[in-house]
């Protein structure tokens, strides 16, 4: 494990965000780019806000076997590009309208401009609102598919199917036809959904979110930025290029 420094700056450059394009707690301040200074986090992934979460750590409750595979697995599967890449990280709600508005207008240009073509790495954080019954069991979902290397396909699927969600009383058949679609094995994805490992990653996230004053989605740490609401792709890549410009800028002195 490594120990990571993160802080974040102001960005003149996004500092002119439309309002009401984020979901959250603050939903009146969503919509802005901001700084706050987070302590060091202990990584399993190398992100610096990706932590090992309680389950792995020796002497705590659920510190099982089987619980450090998962979590280790999950922890993994939801990240994207080159080890030695700029890190982005999205702070995100599969319920949220604003994040399904960036993910169907960003997310495959995302990936062809940036991940794709070495520049960064992208990671998810999940901050499961209180407003979204089906945000919980949606994210826990998504890290179980991790375990199978489908959550970007798995989170997909859920953006896409957002709507279908919102009159039902119970996720469940919803979230396992998911994994059908994908083929993933169901037996193992049903286990793991009841599994307190994949309850504590998405609780872990949460507490890290809150501790880097994140209370809105989507969000993004891009580089050393913090940027929060659905940009539109085009100003999305200014912060992108400006995070990598400062990055360079740092590697050079």
């Amino acid at each position: 494990m490594s120990r990571v420094r993160s802080a974040f700056r102001w960005s003149a450059l996004l500092c002119c965000l439309a309002t009401l394009t984020a979901c959250g707690r603050d939903a009146g301040n969503a919509a802005r780019t901001t700084a706050g200074a987070t302590s060091g986090t202990t990584t399993t992934a190398g992100s610096p806000l990706l932590q090992a979460t309680a389950a792995t750590r020796p002497g705590t409750s659920g510190d099982t076997l089987a619980d450090s595979i998962t979590i280790q697995r999950a922890d993994r599967g939801r990240l994207m590009g080159r080890e030695d890449a700029m890190w982005v990280v999205m702070i995100s709600d599969f319920q949220c309208p604003y994040c399904k508005q960036w993910h169907d207008s960003s997310m495959a240009n995302l990936k062809r401009d940036y991940i794709d073509a070495g520049k960064i790495r992208m990671a998810y954080l999940h901050l499961p609102l209180s407003i979204h019954r089906h945000a919980r069991a949606q994210a826990e979902a998504s890290m179980c598919a991790a375990v199978q290397q489908k959550f970007w396909e798995y989170a997909d699927v859920l953006f896409r199917e957002q709507r279908a969600f919102q009159p039902l009383d119970n996720a469940s058949a919803k979230l396992d036809d998911i994994a059908r679609e994908l083929s993933l094995d169901l037996p193992t994805f049903t286990r793991c959904r009841t599994s307190t490992a994949v309850r504590t990653l998405v609780e872990n996230d949460e507490r890290q979110v809150t501790q880097a004053r994140v209370q809105s989605t989507p969000s993004f740490l891009i580089g050393e930025f913090l940027v929060q609401g659905a940009l539109p792709y085009k100003d999305f890549r200014k912060a992108i290029d400006t995070a990598l410009a400062v990055a360079k800028s740092r590697r050079t002195r």
